[in-house]
């Protein structure tokens, strides 16, 4: 299976998928006009991946911003792999958070999807 790269954009992310290693990695600003082009094929290399994965998969995410489109997304990539946790995989989300908003958000995905979400707050003291 091939890794997956998309430059980062003025309006989307860097996301490196990498099958050997068992890691997804999206860093950087999502707010694109058509986050369908951006995560279709995401989430289809992810469809590829989950018929074989890794013994321990680790998803970094690490979005200083991202629009309602791509929070769609994000569920649904999250989503994805509770199957494969259920099984007994590994299934290891580390999110970064900067931002109080962000982090909001971030402990509501956690409450609904059923793999580990491990939220790294790094919001600056007021």
């Amino acid at each position: 299976m091939n890794n997956y790269l998309a430059e980062s954009t003025h309006s989307s992310p860097k996301i490196y998928l990498d099958a050997q290693q068992g890691t997804l990695l999206i860093v950087g600003r999502s707010i694109p006009e058509n986050a369908m082009r951006i995560y279709k094929p995401v989430m289809e290399w992810v469809e590829q991946y989950l018929v074989k994965p890794k013994k321990r998969t680790t998803i970094t995410i690490q979005l200083s911003f991202f629009n309602t489109s791509t929070s769609k997304y994000l569920m649904e990539l999250l989503k994805s792999f509770e199957d494969i946790y259920k099984q007994g995989f590994d299934v290891i989300v580390n999110w970064h958070c900067d931002d109080e908003d962000i982090l909001d958000i971030v402990q509501d995905y956690k409450a609904l999807v059923k793999v580990p979400v491990n939220i790294i707050a790094n919001i600056p003291k007021e």
